[in-house]
């Protein structure tokens, strides 16, 4: 485990952090968010702002902090194009992406660039807490923490299984953002997982700096709650792109197969709950890459095949809620059951 060494504060650390903040209709929380990067303590920082085609209050919002932070505006093009932008308009030898409507706790960077020193890193993660409006104040989740073995064990494969953090929650040295080549435009729901993904593709180094850094809003309006389609068509593209990258590289090895069916079966199954036809899309790419296809999966074709896809999702969906209807039952029911009585053991009187 790396020595953490936590900056006094009044400490000025040489290092500089390019805080990238994409921003679209916002206004309800980018002035708490852009307040949290400003107050950082004596860390060397540049905050800049992407506002990204909003039709709110967030660009005024945004501009009322200036000159502290730099605003960039320009029209809608998306969450990748507004962060790629953001990463050519600075300079900084690390870079964080914070969201416009997550915040950092103070001193985080402080405590960040003091765990990377000395260790080489090219990612250092923090721990983060999740939380949610209710009503006129907050609700506070437990505090979330990357299991770090896990992270370093999937860098053999470049593919984060069941891994997620909040990009607040870290903290990225350039020259490694340069290397991946930034966020990929055309996975707009995903594009965080994958960034993580190809980080570890590229051999990157994580270390972890142990305090809370990050606070990660929950929204019921993220796209990948709005449109679960959209969400499993992205896994379904970005995993045809790392299978074609293995391949062309000639490094499609056995585990990084495993971590392929795992994906696609996901993403097949995934996209049949959705009722959306690309379904048939990821099981035919298990098929035609060998792989094997899930029993849920061959079930879920055999039904589509006799019923037609979208009465088959809403049959599969019915059984689902059926299922659980009567799993909930059967524990009352285990909770209401009386205890079992003790009867004495009868006398045996021929003897």
């Amino acid at each position: 485990m790396t020595r953490q060494n936590l900056a006094t504060p009044g400490e000025s650390i040489s290092a500089r952090v390019s805080i990238v903040i994409p921003c679209f209709n916002a206004a309800s929380t980018i002035g708490a968010t852009i307040d949290s990067a400003l107050s950082q303590g004596n860390v060397l920082r540049d905050v800049v702002v992407i506002d990204d085609g909003s039709t709110d209050d967030s660009l005024a919002i945004a501009r009322s902090f200036e000159p502290r932070v730099r605003v960039l505006t320009g029209s809608n093009r998306g969450v990748s194009a507004a962060r790629n932008r953001g990463i050519a308009s600075t300079a900084g030898e690390w870079i964080l992406f914070l969201d416009a409507d997550d915040l950092l706790v103070p001193r985080t960077l402080a405590r960040r660039l003091k765990t990377a020193e000395g260790t080489g890193a090219d990612v250092i993660v923090c721990d983060w807490q999740e939380f949610f409006d209710h009503g006129d104040g907050t609700v506070d989740r437990t505090v979330g923490s990357v299991d770090l073995e896990a992270l370093s064990g999937s860098i053999g494969t470049g593919f984060v299984a069941d891994i997620w953090v909040t990009t607040a929650a870290l903290l990225y040295r350039r020259s490694l953002v340069e290397k991946i080549g930034g966020f990929r435009e055309d996975l707009p729901v995903i594009q965080d997982a994958r960034f993580l993904s190809d980080a570890t593709y590229h051999g990157a180094s994580f270390v972890h700096s142990p305090h809370l850094g990050a606070r990660y809003r929950i929204s019921l309006q993220g796209l990948s709650r709005r449109d679960p389609a959209r969400f499993w068509r992205d896994v379904l593209l970005s995993g045809r792109q790392i299978q074609t990258r293995w391949q062309v590289s000639g490094a499609l090895t056995s585990e990084r197969i495993s971590d392929l069916a795992a994906m696609y079966n996901a993403a097949a199954h995934g996209l049949f709950r959705a009722g959306d036809p690309a379904f048939r899309e990821a099981v035919a790419v298990l098929r035609v890459s060998g792989l094997p296809v899930s029993r849920r999966n061959r079930l879920a074709e055999l039904l589509s095949d006799i019923a037609g896809h979208r009465h088959a999702a809403r049959i599969a969906e019915h059984w689902t809620r059926t299922q659980r209807i009567v799993n909930g039952m059967c524990r009352r029911s285990e909770v209401l059951q009386p205890p079992p009585q003790h009867r004495p053991r009868p006398v045996d009187r021929t003897s």
